[in-house]
């Protein structure tokens, strides 16, 4: 679903990072991540980190995506994703998931998990 996509894309956006308003447009109250830290967080957690991160020229670039229905409401999006530098560095390759639900007036992330993996080649749209 594309619009599952374009969401997750805006949460790689530091300037949608930033935004009480887009943050909980975005994320269900009970959502919950394990990032690929290892480190869990839930909605209140992940608001402090993201109001505690600065503004970076190193970007998420991210690819394959790949939704799979779980429910009707219920969908489960895959990709994969690398942090790139200002220079073209890559580095922090993950395989990530996310499980958005219909609230009944928009798609909203309740789970997101990133895990790490050897690196890939990236793909240019």
């Amino acid at each position: 679903m594309d619009i599952l996509i374009e969401q997750e894309i805006e949460l790689h956006q530091y300037e949608i990072r930033q935004s009480k308003t887009d943050i909980e447009r975005l994320i269900h109250p009970s959502f919950v991540e394990v990032g690929k830290s290892g480190t869990s967080y839930d909605f209140d957690s992940i608001i402090e980190m993201m109001e505690g991160e600065e503004p970076s020229s190193t970007r998420i670039h991210s690819q394959r995506y790949e939704c799979i229905q779980l429910e009707p409401s219920v969908q489960l999006l895959r990709y994969e994703s690398a942090l790139v530098s200002e220079f073209g560095e890559v580095s922090d390759f993950a395989k990530r998931c996310s499980i958005w639900v219909f609230t009944g007036t928009c798609w909203q992330l309740k789970y997101h998990q990133g895990t790490p993996c050897s690196p890939f080649e990236l793909e240019h749209n």
